[in-house]
């Protein structure tokens, strides 16, 4: 059985390699499309499956094909490098403007905190630059910031940040969000492993959230089947106010909506007591270093 490690990781190019084997449908066929030598893909499909405990792949005889963690990760993978080419195709209508521009990304979790002190006094008051705020997955923006395509991010500690620069900005844990008639809403703590059962709630098929819970729980032996899947996340904390299901949060998201209905409840597992951190490239101009130092002290 492959190990559980207590976060997820994911590298770019074997998320490229992943998908040319699940569209080909062989590993040799999907050497010759990336250019590699068969074990070298192989050793990098096992990589992915080795850092994230699941089985990606089903191997037979007339190949591969992906098993249902593989799926997931594929539709999810496709959606990242989707988010990266729109950034890219931004920076390159950005270099033609004259007023500098900062593309800040941010998960859900960061733009429940405070901001605004950290913004309005970036740059030089003569020329302060042009700033465009999006909401990103953690995957998607550590991506965008070693392609170029983004000058800040503000992820969670459980991405691969290295060759990155980072500010620790504090915590993010992610908690059990119950209806408060839920018998697990008098409960210190859970594990994950408890809640499986439960009928869940899933915030949008394609969040990162989501992925992350679904190869979390794959790795537990234990599919996550939700009862509903809600792309907005006001009518999740509804849903799960009114007893449809349970769902797991991050606690500032929750803190933020303010729903009276809704208890949280601490998640035992490691994984859970993620950090933010601010990060961006080495090097470049000292407005991505002002920008994060700012985050750092408006959070602190």
């Amino acid at each position: 059985m492959l190990p559980i490690i207590p976060s997820m990781r994911f590298d770019w190019t074997d998320l490229q390699v992943f998908l040319h084997v699940c569209e080909a449908g062989s590993m040799t066929a999907a050497a010759e499309r990336c250019h590699l030598t068969v074990a070298a893909v192989s050793a990098r499909v096992r990589t992915l499956e080795e850092a994230n405990g699941v089985l990606l792949l089903q191997r037979h005889a007339r190949g591969v094909s992906p098993t249902v963690a593989g799926e997931v990760l594929s539709r999810h993978a496709r959606v990242v490098f989707d988010q990266v080419q729109r950034l890219e195709s931004d920076l390159l209508h950005a270099r033609a403007a004259s007023t500098r521009r900062i593309v800040l990304l941010a998960n859900s979790s960061a733009l429940a905190r405070p901001m605004v002190p950290a913004l309005i006094d970036l740059g030089a008051p003569d020329s302060p630059p042009q700033i465009v705020v999006r909401e990103s997955s953690s995957e998607a923006t550590v991506l965008a910031l070693r392609s170029g395509a983004a000058d800040v991010g503000i992820v969670s500690d459980a991405v691969d940040t290295r060759g990155l620069v980072t500010q620790a900005l504090g915590p993010d844990p992610l908690v059990l969000a119950v209806a408060r008639t839920h018998p697990l809403a008098e409960r210190h703590a859970v594990s994950f492993q408890e809640v499986l059962d439960p009928p869940w709630v899933a915030w949008g098929e394609q969040s990162a959230l989501s992925t992350h819970l679904l190869v979390r729980a794959l790795a537990l032996g234990t599919p996550l089947r939700p009862r509903i899947t809600w792309p907005q996340l006001e009518g999740v904390l509804q849903l799960v106010a009114r007893g449809v299901g349970v769902t797991v949060l991050p606690r500032a998201v929750v803190e933020r909506h303010a729903n009276p209905g809704i208890a949280c409840v601490r998640l035992d597992e490691a994984w859970a007591q993620r950090q933010l951190l601010a990060c961006h490239a080495e090097g470049g101009d000292r407005v991505r270093a002002q920008l994060a130092q700012g985050l750092q002290r408006a959070w602190t």
